[in-house]
């Protein structure tokens, strides 16, 4: 059983990389594994299908993985929908991949494989079919460890695995499905046709991530006609399909990045927040495609939206001013480089050549080398003047001020005005080439007290401090 707590985790980036000299590929389809009873290639477009495998051949040797049931049809039917029917997929462009572990043997009857094969299905779909995301719109009562591992493996592999709740919600409402039980999967149950409560067959437990549709639906049959069905298998498959279309707008998204959008976007329908009856409320594919967009012009995950430093972060962001230390974290808390700060000025200038500096530790080609020079040619650093720049150094507060009122000279902006620091406590630990600066900086708000007694002109600079510096910088030059 599992007991998921809701995570704010949906900050989420494009990692993009630009050559100009290669022209870049087609980005490859969103793969979805069916473990089901096999697809209908007169139903399914071929465009939509890729071999797939019969785990039970070993019935019917001569059988391919066409839908002897009809199941599995109207579960791909609902992902990538079928032109012939005039039905609309949640993600038409998704890729599907049939596994077929479900089907009928010589007499016509129903023949289902046990949990080890839906196992196996599972492991191939990873290592063999390359797939993206596992849609089993089954379940079994057991917990069985090689089931248990499968999961596991699809996880340690970023396959995002994604089961049904079942439907003995009045038959046996105690039962609990596995593998939606697992943790890293997302068990689907389904919503009445009204939308406004789990249907009456859903299984309520705490194993239930969200609802979808699936009381009354409108499902293809394996001959393309229309019949009216419910369940949580078809449930399932709207959230497999979610899944795949916010993959196929960004392809680095990881399995857990997938859950937390998906249930952190859910409408709530139940008590505030997570409950056995609908997880975290009803499948809203729009809503999360639309933070995904949201959070992918903002990609930093470590910089929370109530963060006192966060719109400086944007901005800086936007602008170019300031990269993450990775594509998805920005490591607000991590100190500023002084390199790092010349390098910002640097390119605010589009990065002219400079004579070298002579710094005995500014090495030709190092990232921040050309800037260093810029800046040591324009007055605005002069070093510690024993022939070190000190690049990797951790910016204090005065240095970082001391910078910037210099980079206001070299361009001619107002740099009058001064604060009277005597209330300062911390007065004293000044350094005497940064008074002038640190009381122009204090005049015009772009530094203010840590206390109301301090103003701790040697405490080094975070990166988030120095965004809202930067971003109270431009804004004042601005006008």
């Amino acid at each position: 059983m599992k007991h998921r707590l809701c995570a704010l985790l949906l900050c989420f980036a494009l990692a993009l990389s630009l050559c100009p000299d290669v022209l870049a590929a087609e980005p490859e389809s969103v793969r979805v594994a069916v473990i089901d009873t096999g697809i209908s290639t007169a139903v399914i477009a071929a465009e939509n299908l890729a071999p797939g495998y019969n785990y039970i051949r070993y019935i019917r040797p001569q059988d391919s993985t066409e839908d002897r049931l009809g199941h599995g049809t109207a579960v791909a039917g609902i992902i990538v929908g079928s032109e012939p029917a005039g039905v609309t997929g949640i993600c038409p462009d998704a890729v599907l991949v049939p596994l077929v572990w479900c089907s009928v043997d010589e007499n016509g009857d129903t023949v289902k494989g046990k949990t080890d094969m839906a196992a196996q299905a599972i492991y191939d779909a990873v290592d063999v079919h390359d797939c993206d995301i596992i849609n089993l719109s089954s379940g079994a009562l057991s917990d069985t460890a090689s089931l248990r591992k499968a999961v596991e493996y699809a996880e340690s592999r970023g396959v995002l695995v994604v089961s049904s709740a079942g439907n003995a919600n009045e038959s046996a409402p105690e039962a609990v499905y596995y593998p939606g039980a697992y943790d890293t999967v997302l068990c689907v149950g389904s919503v009445d046709e009204n939308g406004e409560s789990a249907a009456w067959f859903s299984q309520r437990n705490d194993s239930v991530d969200l609802l979808a549709p699936g009381d009354g639906l409108r499902i293809l049959t394996a001959k393309g006609t229309r019949i009216r069905g419910s369940g949580t298998s078809y449930s399932t498959a709207f959230v497999s399909g979610a899944a795949a279309r916010l993959l196929t707008e960004d392809p680095s998204l990881t399995a857990p990045e997938l859950r937390e959008l998906l249930t952190g976007t859910a409408r709530d329908i139940g008590p505030d927040g997570y409950d056995i009856d609908s997880g975290w409320g009803v499948l809203d594919p729009d809503a999360a495609l639309a933070r995904l967009l949201e959070n992918t012009s903002f990609p930093f995950a470590d910089v929370p939206e109530d963060a006192w430093y966060r719109e400086a972060v944007e901005y800086v962001h936007r602008n170019g001013l300031m990269k993450g230390v990775t594509d998805r974290s920005f490591a607000p808390d991590d100190s500023l480089t002084r390199g790092m700060l010349v390098t910002i000025l640097h390119r605010l200038e589009d990065e002219p050549a400079a004579p070298a500096s002579g710094f005995a530790d500014v090495k030709s080609g190092a990232w921040y080398a050309e800037a260093v020079h810029w800046a040591a040619a324009n007055g605005i650093v002069g070093g510690y003047g024993d022939g070190r720049f000190a690049p990797n150094d951790a910016i204090t507060r005065e240095q970082l001020v001391v910078m910037l009122y210099r980079y206001a000279h070299y361009k001619g902006y107002d740099v009058s005005g001064s604060a009277d620091l005597t209330g300062f406590a911390d007065v004293s630990n000044i350094s005497g080439y940064a008074a002038a600066a640190v009381a122009w900086a204090n005049y015009k708000g772009l530094i203010n007290g840590t206390s109301v007694s301090t103003v701790m002109p040697q405490g080094l600079a975070t990166r988030a401090q120095a965004s809202v510096i930067l971003t109270r910088f431009f804004a004042l030059t601005a006008k």
